[in-house]
């Protein structure tokens, strides 16, 4: 498979007699985030129940190797009976994970996750951001190679969505995840690539997405900044918005210092 973690090769799906996915190809590489994108009805959360192998396809292959993938269904279980903890360790136990090896992830992740005052409250008095966040861990105790989330941002508030998009940010160098999603600011803040799907048809292969920075600077002259040659640059007043690549970002924050230039902002975007 080389540096792909994942390979889909015609992948078809009926249920019921009716064609859900008709026909899918695409593969992602290892470490990326992908974005699968469609509207409601589209299939795309068929299409991750078969990629985390809890459906069969009709037609065609899924190659994940010998990875692991930890899953994260859309609707987390209402009538669970346990408590987070209890939960947690009752789950990695089916993975035959050591019990020192558990308790030590469960430190680390309800630290990361911020439930410690959570760890005692039974499931289904837990708000939803809380149980989104029950599943990741759940699905990260079994070191997935790949990690799978079904519309993340359901339910979720919008000071919950913004502290779930930094916690993906940090996982992101842990693992390959890929999400399905209708939602454009997901896409915005996470993805690395972006697999659009229709009607069960692909409408867009996997599209990577262009790391740059925009940086944000206060300057006396002006043609000074026209020296520096941008890729892209827009001002008001005395300020004026940078958007470089990154592999440039360092040499031109560089040169606008040396040139007297105040640097106000820098931060990451991304553009297919």
């Amino acid at each position: 498979m080389d540096k792909n973690i994942l390979e889909v090769s015609n992948v078809s799906k009926e249920i019921g007699g009716k064609k859900i996915l008709k026909n899918i190809t695409f593969t992602c590489e290892d470490y990326t985030t992908l974005a699968i994108r469609g509207s409601n009805g589209s299939g795309k959360s068929t299409l991750l129940k078969i990629l985390a192998g809890i459906y069969e396809p009709t037609s065609g292959v899924v190659n994940r190797g010998n990875r692991k993938v930890g899953y994260v269904t859309e609707h987390f279980p209402e009538s669970l009976r346990f408590k987070l903890k209890e939960y947690l360790i009752l789950t990695a136990s089916f993975q035959n994970i050591p019990k020192q090896q558990i308790e030590e992830d469960l430190i680390k992740y309800i630290e990361m996750f911020n439930l410690q005052a959570h760890v005692n409250t039974p499931l289904k008095k837990c708000s939803k951001g809380t149980k989104q966040k029950v599943g990741i861990i759940q699905a990260l105790m079994m070191k997935p190679d790949i990690l799978l989330l079904d519309e993340p941002l359901t339910g979720l508030d919008s000071a919950t969505q913004s502290e779930l998009f930094y916690l993906l940010e940090k996982l992101k160098k842990q693992v390959t995840i890929i999400f399905t999603t209708h939602e454009e600011k997901m896409i915005e803040s996470l993805a690395d690539a972006i697999f659009s799907v229709e009607s069960g048809e692909v409408l867009h292969n996997p599209q990577f997405r262009t790391l740059q920075k925009l940086i944000k600077v206060n300057f006396k002259d002006q043609s000074i900044l026209r020296k520096l040659n941008p890729d892209q640059i827009t001002y008001e007043g005395n300020t004026a918005f940078i958007t470089v690549d990154t592999t440039k970002s360092d040499e031109l924050l560089l040169a606008l210092l040396n040139n007297n230039c105040s640097i106000l902002e820098v931060k990451e975007r991304r553009e297919v």
